[in-house]
């Protein structure tokens, strides 16, 4: 049951804003598609598709941090039951949620600074961003996305095609060859946090 009142005022005029947004954003206006999510969740902060095509933007213009945060408050207000359009039904948006903070973790895990840094955060984020792909997969099987990056994290199970590794983001690929990604007996199941 979503919190979110379907026929509040407040609400009046935002799915037109949205899709609006949506088609700026697939025009390449990102300005202006950024600023109408924006004024939507100053009028209604509750909503979660709006901030998932804003982490999008951020992820897609290299804001990386800009959009785990967005996304992050995404995927918190679908879990509480917050999907606002029923344009994808509740596990499909959830596992576009999942999908996208997973790629985002993955490539966080990608920056200098993680893989650089303490090996402890960079396995932390890698085993989370591994666990969000898992979660979306199960969501929506047909999550194409998800499933493709799944694969290169090695937890698809058509994983035969060591030419594969090549397609691999940055320093991924040289530490899958290395079996970086390989679970381990001491491995454990990944508990999602808030941030």
């Amino acid at each position: 049951m979503s919190e979110i009142p379907q026929d509040d005022d407040e609400l009046k005029g935002l799915p037109e804003l949205f899709m609006a947004a949506v088609t700026l954003k697939d025009r390449g206006e990102l300005d202006k598609a950024r600023d109408l999510l924006r004024e939507i969740l100053r009028r209604e902060p509750r909503l979660a598709e709006p901030r998932l095509e804003l982490g999008r933007i951020h992820l897609d213009a290299g804001r990386v941090e800009d959009a785990e945060v967005e996304t992050r408050e995404a995927l918190s207000v679908l879990e509480r039951g917050g999907r606002w359009l029923e344009t994808f039904t509740e596990n499909e948006l959830l596992s576009v949620a999942h999908g996208q903070l997973a790629e985002i973790l993955r490539q966080l895990a990608d920056s200098d600074e993680l893989l650089f840094g303490d090996p402890d955060v960079w396995r932390r984020t890698l085993d989370e961003a591994k666990a969000h792909f898992k979660k979306s997969v199960q969501l929506d099987p047909t999550n194409a996305h998800s499933e493709y990056h799944s694969f290169f994290l090695g937890l698809a199970s058509d994983d035969g095609d060591a030419g594969l590794q090549s397609l691999m983001p940055g320093g991924l690929a040289q530490l899958d060859a290395a079996g970086a990604f390989e679970d381990g007996p001491d491995d454990e199941e990944v508990v999602f946090e808030e941030h």
